[in-house]
């Protein structure tokens, strides 16, 4: 997989995990993603770091099959409407 695949996934899971977190729609407004290797396969994990009224920072990894951390990503989202 390339990096720029690995890259969108990443943020598509940032973004659908600030959507589920804020019970709303919400815009990217800033990421930032740590390429440490290359992998063809793995799995994105993301989290809550921080909520507030109108924000949503979350965080995520991308992890190979063996385990090895490949990327790792946080990013900020406004709510809208709020």
């Amino acid at each position: 997989m390339t990096d720029s695949a690995i890259a969108a996934r990443i943020v598509n899971a940032l973004e659908a995990g600030a959507d589920r977190e804020a019970g709303a729609q919400t815009a990217l407004v800033s990421v930032t993603l740590d390429m440490l290797a290359r992998a063809d396969t793995g799995s994105i994990e993301a989290k809550l770091v921080r909520k507030t009224r109108t924000l949503v920072f979350m965080s995520a990894e991308y992890r190979s099959d063996a385990g090895a951390r490949i990327v790792a990503a946080s990013s900020v989202h406004k709510v809208l409407g709020a």
